[in-house]
């Protein structure tokens, strides 16, 4: 088995029809290892993985069996120099082989492509290469630090719905599924808000974005999506504009949802909610139902202009739709009302939704508020319960379920309702005795940020926004929490600032991000890779 790497050069990407089998690779930092890993080929069986300089593909290995159908999507210059590896695959049909990346700095942000086959021993003819795979494109970075993505968004667009996913049903995220959107992170009386209604993918395989056919019946932002058990994806509530004029300009917000089939490229509208909902939270069920938790629903002519449209008008209410029945029915209610809070399912299969915009009524006026409940939902039971305080009210924070089970947030907006804005506060959550525990601050604010979990189990805290609730700021700020230690340290800074974008913990073991608020005050199209160290 040859182990050296020579150099590797830039390019894109596509997969034959006669693709079966899956290639992966899992790290990409210069002078550290990376595995390669082959899998749905034959147990038992003879493999190759080759890299190349290229992707503009060759005929080589069909001038070799005589078969049409063993093109490659890579070159073989690399391969024809000796660089290729060899693996027999196990009894479960994966073919693993481990390396070291070279660490010559002049290989930082070239990409390398690579595919893996079946080269059964023995073979002649058609039988001599079989089951090629997709290539897949790795680009070389180092530690702690974020890089640009193969390519950017299709639109800007800041408060999408997204939901990352395994295309192999593995449990590793190698997709994601974003849709809608607006401008800016915040609806503002001065500005229009228009909303999107497109959809886009981002497939790790090779770091490309696809902008999807059609585009949503309803434009929309600060709303949710799902991946539904059969595939599709469930589009939920959100607000659309712009609407009305300069100086009052305002959103409307939706009770309205649809569906997009990806088989058929199309979107269909479902039953409409109850409750018109933006800033909710959901979750599939086990059963394949959705749960639809609080939101807001504006003010009493469902709009929203601005954050004080937000104050006071959250809901306490939950709504469940059936897919295979197109209907709606009520949930049990939370103990108060969220909007904008920050959920998470927990590794026992109850979902967490802590926090939120909330409001106490007295002597009969609703009184805003920032909450600090932590409510966990039974999908057993269907019923929600208490569990706990946070030490810090907040919501539109940032939220992750560490690699030990314990629920690290951090930041979001808080403070009393006289002194609201972003916060940078953070906490840990204890599942198995509803206790809360408050470690360091971030060192700077930021409301609108996400958390995700590395591969190795720590939190990482990515952007967000600090300046103030109603005119947010966004920010380039990166920490990663290890709750080992109890330690929270500074990450690499984006290159630019991204205050409610997507983001995900891949499959591969990087962080993606793509589009949010930035710098200049809008949204932005631009697409990073973050690898740890």
């Amino acid at each position: 088995m040859k182990t050296s790497l020579l150099c590797f050069a830039v390019a894109a990407l596509a997969t034959p029809a006669f693709s079966q089998s899956r290639l992966m690779t899992y790290g990409d930092v210069l002078g550290a290892p990376t595995t390669l890993t082959l899998s749905n080929v034959a147990p038992g069986t003879r493999c190759m993985i080759i890299p190349s300089m290229s992707n503009n593909g060759s005929n080589a290995l069909i001038g070799m069996s005589g078969d049409a159908n063993d093109s490659l999507l890579v070159g073989v210059d690399l391969a024809a120099n000796g660089t290729r590896f060899t693996k027999t695959s196990n009894a479960q049909g994966v073919a693993s082989v481990t390396i070291t990346i070279p660490s010559s700095t002049a290989m930082l942000d070239r990409a390398v492509y690579w595919q893996g086959f079946e080269w059964p021993s023995g073979g002649s003819g058609t039988t001599m290469f079989n089951n090629f795979s997709n290539m897949r494109t790795m680009s070389l970075n180092t530690g702690n630090r974020w890089q640009a993505e193969q390519s950017n968004a299709p639109v800007s667009a800041a408060l999408q719905a997204y939901v990352g996913y395994s295309s192999t049903g593995n449990g590793g995220t190698d997709r994601v599924f974003a849709c809608g959107g607006g401008p800016v992170v915040l609806t503002d009386v001065a500005s229009p808000f228009s909303t999107n209604a497109q959809a886009w993918e981002y497939n790790l395989e090779n770091g490309t974005h696809t902008l999807l056919p059609g585009t949503m019946n309803d434009s929309r932002a600060f709303h949710n999506s799902v991946q539904l058990q059969d595939g599709r994806f469930m589009v939920i509530g959100g607000n659309q504009g712009p609407y009305g004029s300069a100086g009052n300009y305002y959103t409307k917000i939706l009770n309205t949802c649809e569906i997009y089939d990806p088989s058929t490229g199309t979107w269909s509208n479902t039953a409409n909610m109850f409750k018109h909902r933006a800033g909710a939270t959901a979750l599939v069920l086990p059963d394949g139902r959705v749960i639809v938790a609080g939101g807001s629903e504006g003010n009493t002519s469902h709009n929203l202009a601005d954050i004080s449209d937000l104050l006071g008008t959250a809901l306490k209410t939950t709504e469940i739709y059936d897919p295979t029945t197109n209907l709606w029915s009520w949930g049990p209610s939370m103990s108060e009302p969220k909007a904008g809070a920050m959920a998470a399912l927990l590794n026992n299969g109850l979902w967490m939704v802590a926090g939120g915009i909330t409001y106490v009524t007295i002597f009969g006026l609703d009184i805003p508020d920032f909450s600090n409940n932590i409510s966990i939902y039974n999908p057993s039971t269907n019923s929600f319960s208490n569990a706990g305080t946070m030490k810090d009210k907040r919501a539109l924070g940032a939220m992750t379920v560490m690699g030990n089970g314990k629920v690290f947030i951090a930041g979001g907006g808080g403070g009393d309702i006289l002194n609201i804005g972003p916060i940078r506060k953070t906490e840990v959550y204890n599942p198995s005795n509803s206790s809360t525990t408050r470690k360091s601050d971030l060192s700077n604010d930021s409301a609108f940020g996400v958390a995700v979990t590395l591969a190795n189990g720590t939190a990482m805290v990515i952007g967000g926004a600090n300046g103030s609730l109603d005119n947010p700021d966004p920010i380039n700020n990166c920490w990663i929490y290890n709750d080992a230690t109890g330690a929270l340290a500074a990450a690499a800074s984006m290159p630019e600032s991204h205050a409610g974008g997507v983001v995900i913990a891949a499959e591969d073991g990087t962080v993606f991000i793509s589009g949010g608020e930035t710098n200049n005050g809008l949204a932005t199209t631009k697409a990073r890779s973050y690898s740890p160290n």
